[in-house]
């Protein structure tokens, strides 16, 4: 039987085999492989999900794939291709070995109409997204605000910008109050003036009002509505720590002034 020094020899002689070709080759060899036609991506093997508005078709024209695209393409470059669509926040691309893809899309999601020569969907960063207005289920809140977008513009002013980064944060807090929003609108700095369609109010308060607080308003603006054999106030003010200020529709009616929690 070889001895422990015949061996290691004989493992370093193996070793060398194997590496010494791949040192010469390898880039060429990589290449080679790349190209072989088992590796070319198929479309019937890529699979698109997290659409809604958009198609798979229109997600894999984007990819700009050739007929023997690789499996082993730059990935880098398909997610660039891909965000350029207008409807697309990011995108994550998975290799399914030897010749298929996963592709995964973060839509942008419409959450107001907001003006340029008309009113235009816009999603929570304040995109233009190209998405026909009058389709039927988009029912969205209007931005009220006097800083219009040209057309085509793109990226709307930041005024726009951040009514439409308010409204996504309301409609992940509290999407049964964000539900009834008719307009919103810069009230002062950093507070917003939020008027619902159900009941006909106004709520006052500050970018990024928390769940609780929102619930806060509602209960009392469902007290002053009973008082009110149901006729809903002109305001529901949540400016004041621990205070929930309600404006009745004219001047000659009290203000009532709610502790958090009850009157």
């Amino acid at each position: 039987m070889p001895n422990a020094t015949v061996k290691r020899q004989l493992r370093i002689l193996a070793v060398t085999v194997v590496i010494a070709p791949l040192a010469y080759w390898g880039p060429h060899l990589v290449e080679t492989v790349r190209d072989l036609e088992v590796f070319a991506v198929r479309e019937g093997q890529i699979e698109v999900l997290g659409i809604k508005r958009l198609t798979k078709q229109t997600v894999v024209s984007r990819l700009g794939l050739g007929s023997m695209a690789s499996f082993w393409g730059d990935a880098a470059v398909w997610r660039e291709r891909v965000t350029e669509d207008p409807l697309v926040r990011e995108v994550e691309i998975q290799r399914k070995f030897p010749n298929g893809l996963i592709i995964t899309v973060d839509e942008r999601v419409p959450v107001a109409f907001a003006g340029t020569s008309m009113l235009e969907p816009v999603d929570g960063e304040g995109y233009q997204l190209p998405i026909d207005p009058t389709a039927p289920a988009l029912d969205l809140p209007i931005i009220s605000s006097e800083s219009r977008g040209p057309d085509n513009a793109g990226l709307f002013p930041q005024e726009v910008r951040t009514l439409a980064a308010e409204l996504e944060h309301l409609n992940a807090t509290r999407p049964e109050f964000a539900n009834r929003i008719s307009t919103i609108r810069l009230h002062s700095q950093g507070v917003v003036a939020v008027r619902l369609h159900s009941p006909d109010v106004e709520f006052i308060m500050p970018i990024r009002t928390e769940r609780v607080r929102i619930e806060e308003g509602e209960s009392a603006l469902g007290h002053i509505m009973q008082l009110r054999s149901g006729r809903p106030p002109a305001e529901v003010d949540l400016r004041f720590l621990d205070q929930v200020v309600v404006r009745p529709e004219r001047a000659i009616e009290t203000t009532s002034t709610y502790m958090a929690g009850g009157r």
